[in-house]
């Protein structure tokens, strides 16, 4: 039965025909991911022979340090930037680096934008329906080999998301590209060789970091593997209020246009 309050919301705000558009509209099932988290393994070695910029003997790009979600979440830009966990620039271990996946809702402190998580899909139809982005906390920090101090970079508060107009059969690149939004939005890695998985409880991904456009301006080469991930989060249904009030909109011409999308 519609939710009282729900149909007085379409009615008053939109009119009555909203609540035949939502009654027409509502799909028959859908849902979203809560919880867990992307563990990221980078090959050091890839990862430096795929940036063209190498003023000395350092490698031309190394891990220098990792904010997860806690240390990631408590800090400002300043502080994500100018921060040391560890002591002194040297390389840090690039494996085992996880990504929690954040909520529908998130707060961000001054210069942040971490982005909540606002994917939906039919999980009897997932290619077809999926929409919006997977939130993920975390800020990786890198050095650069460019010979001066003005050598860090910033790449974090990722969205993942899926299009799959991007899929290459060809280089088993997926749909899938994480997007980075530290600063401004930038498609920092595309995902390729991924196995997915999908029941009525878990969704998880796998498979290969490939370099996205989001490294040209250091003469990153596109495509090039650095590294891989996994993925693990539950399923969860989305409420049937939530539901139609969705669809509502949608039967008006009002859908969430740009949803993980907008750095």
């Amino acid at each position: 039965m519609m939710n009282i309050q729900l149909a007085r919301l379409l009615t008053s705000r939109f009119g009555a025909g909203a609540l035949l558009a939502a009654a027409v509209s509502a799909p028959a099932a859908a849902a979203t991911v809560s919880g867990g988290a992307m563990s990221v393994n980078f090959d050091r070695n890839a990862l430096a022979a795929a940036i063209a910029i190498d003023e000395t003997p350092a490698p031309a790009m190394y891990l220098e340090e990792f904010f997860d979600a806690p240390a990631s979440r408590s800090r400002n830009y300043n502080q994500i930037l100018e921060d040391h966990l560890v002591p002194g620039t040297a390389e840090i271990p690039a494996t085992g680096l996880a990504l929690a996946v954040n909520p529908g809702q998130v707060a961000n402190l001054t210069g942040r934008r971490s982005k909540p998580t606002t994917l939906d899909f039919d999980p009897a139809n997932f290619a077809a329906s999926v929409n919006g982005a997977i939130g993920l906390a975390g800020v990786f920090r890198f050095r650069v080999d460019t010979g001066t101090d003005f050598n860090r970079i910033l790449s974090g508060d990722y969205t993942l998301e899926y299009d799959a107009a991007n899929i290459d059969a060809v280089s088993g690149r997926s749909g899938w590209s994480l997007y980075n939004h530290v600063s401004f939005r930038a498609e920092s890695f595309n995902l390729f060789n991924v196995v997915m998985g999908l029941d009525s409880d878990s969704f998880s991904l796998s498979g290969d970091l490939g370099l996205g456009e989001g490294y040209d301006h250091l003469n990153g080469r596109r495509g090039a593997i650095v590294g891989n991930f996994n993925l693990q989060s539950a399923v969860v249904p989305l409420p049937p209020a939530f539901l139609l009030f969705a669809a509502g909109l949608a039967g008006l011409g009002i859908g969430r246009s740009g949803a993980g999308r907008n750095a």
